[in-house]
Order: C-alpha cells, then structure tokens, then sequence
C-alpha cells in the first residue's frame, strides 16, 4: 500500500504544478488591474493618481517578473495565506476555514442520497431487468438527468416554502436549511448513477466467476451481496467521488439561489466583483479538491479490486 500511495503521489505531483501554475496566470493575465481595485475605496473620491498605483503596485509585488511573482505567491500558498480579498480587504484563507463547513456539509449530505438511492435504485432495476418496473425506473431516472437545477430549485422553493410553509427559502440554520439544496443536487446525480450501477451489476450478473461461485453451491445471497455487488460498486464509487469533489468545487449557483454562506457563493461574489485574488484561490482549492479525490478514489480501487494488487506485485 505504501509503495503504491508513493507512486500515486509521484505522479500527481506534475498536476499539482500545473494547476497552481493556471491559478497564478488567472489571477495575473485577468483583465483589469489588482492594484487599481485594492485602491477601489478611494475612486469615488477622485484621488486616484498613477503615483499611488505605481507605488500599489510595488507594494503587491506586481512590478516584478512573472516567475518571480510566482515563487513568492507560491512561497505565500505553501504557508497558508492565499492573500487579501480585494474588495472588503479580508483575509481569503479565514473567508474559506469560515465557509468551507456549510459547503462540505452540503456535499457530503447530496452524495450519500444519491449514493445510496442511486444504488438502491439500480439494483432493483437490475433485479427487474426487462419487465415494467426497470423500464419505468429507467424512464424516471433519464428524466431526472435532464432537468435543470436551477429550475428545481425554484420548484422546490415554491411547493416547499411558499405554499408548505415547511422550509426557509434561504439562509443557513442548520440542517434543515440543506434539505431543498441537497435534494437539487442529487436529483440528477440518482438517475445516473442508478443507470450506472444497473449496467454493471447485470454485466457482472453473466462473468464466469459469478457461474463459478454458483457451481459450488454458495448461496444466492452470498454470491449477490459478497461478490457482484462488490465488483459492481467500483464504478459507482468513481463517480460518487468525482460528484463528491465537483460539488466541494462547483455548486455556486445552488449556494447562491439558497443563499447559502459557502465557498461557491462567495467566489460567485468575487467574480461578479472582479476579486481576482479569491478567484485565483478558488482554481487553486478546487483542483486540489480534485486531486485529492482521484487519490482517495485510486487507494479504494486498490483496497477492493484484487487485480490490481496482483498488477502492482507483478511490477
């Protein structure tokens, strides 16, 4: 395990390079100018003079080459400070360690519903494969991946909120202010991976270990639950991590329409602003959310997939 955590690493080193290399150029090459908006307060007075942006300027460091800024930006990251937020001046990384609970919380409360609906749900499409009830799951679950969020959302918060009176429309006060979000973003996720998870159970239904295992007089449960399942969730685990780490990354817009106080919705905030520096954080956090995942997702794999043990020991 740990030879094969260090290889894992190795290789993923390059990608953390590069993404810290993309977020630095964003937060350089964006349109605008860092020094003018960290001046911003003093615009509506008028007494913005090029001696004060030039003077701004040395004092960020943007005067200097770009593989220098980058150095010292990096040299910044590695010890935790990802800068000042440009427009209410307040330190990024605090804004994140702040936010960072609501949209984990969220994540994680949208990924097990649909983790264990998705697989619940294919599973018994799997069982009834062919007959009226997979067709009818099938249906619902192709129907649910096309649905737009947002417009979900706006469902819910009119049946829900305005005619029921059972939950706020915005707002966090705990978990019930996560119900009407989680259920937006797990809706389409359910259907795929129920589509998924119903494909690879029946693929693993007809592999010869399966007729094996029957052969030697193992019980029909034994042979479903210790072996197919366990084979068929490998897929599903890929894709509920990669949808784990796109919404630690991407709900912003489900965060927003809740007016949830997360991650998303502040750097949707920052780029409506022009917030370079929150942005730039944001790519940063993000890939590394991503890579981290794919990590975790490769260990999995390793832990209950056999053939890949035999591969690595074979190397």
């Amino acid at each position: 395990m740990g030879k094969y955590i260090l290889k894992r690493l190795l290789t993923l080193l390059p990608v953390l390079i590069g993404i810290t290399i993309f977020a630095f150029l964003l937060g350089v090459l964006s349109p605008g100018d860092p020094a003018r908006a960290a001046l911003s307060g003093r615009e509506e007075e008028g007494i913005i003079t090029d001696e004060m942006l030039e003077a701004k300027r040395h004092e960020m460091g943007l005067d200097r080459p770009f593989f220098v800024q980058y150095f010292d930006w990096m040299g910044r990251v590695l010890r935790g400070d990802l800068g000042e937020s440009l427009i209410d001046k307040k330190d990024i990384a605090e804004n994140f360690r702040m936010r960072f609970p609501v949209t984990i919380e969220l994540a994680v409360i949208s990924t097990g519903i649909t983790f264990v609906l998705g697989v619940g749900l294919g599973i018994l499409m799997a069982f009834f494969h062919g007959k009226w009830l997979d067709h009818l799951l099938n249906f619902l679950a192709t129907f649910s991946m096309s649905l737009p969020s947002f417009w979900v959302a706006l469902l819910l918060m009119t049946v829900f909120s305005e005619t029921l009176h059972w939950l706020d429309t915005s707002g966090y006060e705990g978990f019930h202010s996560l119900i009407m979000p989680s259920a937006v973003l797990s809706l389409g996720a359910i259907g795929a991976n129920a589509r998924l998870m119903r494909a690879t159970f029946l693929k693993e239904q007809g592999m010869q270990y399966v007729l094996a295992a029957n052969a030697k007089g193992l019980r029909q449960r034994t042979v479903t639950v210790v072996h197919i399942l366990k084979n068929s969730l490998l897929p599903v685990i890929t894709m509920s991590g990669t949808r784990f780490a796109g919404i630690l990354g991407g709900s912003a817009v489900i965060e927003s329409i809740f007016s949830l106080p997360g991650i998303g919705s502040y750097t949707l905030t920052a780029i409506q602003n022009r917030d370079y520096f929150v942005v730039q954080a944001y790519v940063l956090y993000m890939g590394a959310i991503y890579v981290c995942m794919n990590l975790l997702i490769d260990l999995l794999y390793f832990i209950l997939n056999p053939k890949m043990k035999l591969k690595d020991e074979n190397r």
